[in-house]
């Protein structure tokens, strides 16, 4: 009897700390409905139109995906993995080191279009697709010529929209691997999208 009540009170006990918990937990957590909107949006007198990034309502606020407008608008975008933020200016940061400049992306939702100049051994780079988590896509790539002069290169990048990070910043590391030792040399990361 005696065990009986001590297992039953150590069982209320603990089943009313994980309702607590959970109740505290519950508190934390928000919902926000977004609906599509049924307007349009023009930037500079362009339309902006997407079936996979419509234009979403929440309240009366609306909501457009942010380097979609920023690519409409000309003004730079760039994700700082220090501070996690995203940071945007109208004078475009150049993203460059001693191999690689000049470095544009267009696209969205897994199509992305990587185009820029590169100065590497033999006109040949790597590149890898990674949300910090998950390879995603990894290959090399030709420059149009190569060092010690500048080559032109574009880079198509396909990534299954079922792979796409829920939350996250899809980013493309390009670089080269060292004639000496194979090492990864002049490593540079390029923001492709960022999800929230």
């Amino acid at each position: 009897m005696k065990k009986t009540i001590k297992g039953f009170a150590m069982g209320l006990v603990v089943g009313v700390s994980l309702m607590l918990a959970t109740s505290v937990f519950a508190d934390t957590i928000k919902d926000y409905v977004l609906v599509k909107a049924d307007y349009s949006i023009y930037v500079n007198n362009d339309l902006y139109q997407s079936d996979e990034q419509p234009i979403l309502n929440y309240e009366g606020h609306t909501y457009v995906p942010l380097r979609a407008i920023s690519e409409l608008l000309d003004v730079g975008i760039k994700w700082d993995y220090d501070l996690r933020r995203v940071n945007i200016s109208h004078e475009k940061e150049q993203i460059e080191n001693k191999a690689f400049r000049n470095i544009q992306v267009s696209g969205s939702q897994g199509q992305y279009i990587v185009t820029g100049e590169a100065r590497v051994f033999e006109a040949t780079f790597h590149y890898e697709v990674s949300d910090g988590h998950f390879i995603f896509l990894k290959g090399f790539e030709t420059a149009s010529t190569g060092a010690p002069d500048w080559g032109t290169f574009t880079l198509e990048l396909n990534v299954p929209k079922e792979n796409l990070p829920k939350n996250g910043t899809l980013t493309v590391f390009l670089y080269e691997e060292s004639a000496k030792d194979g090492s990864i040399i002049n490593e540079i990361p390029v923001v492709l999208e960022v999800f929230s």
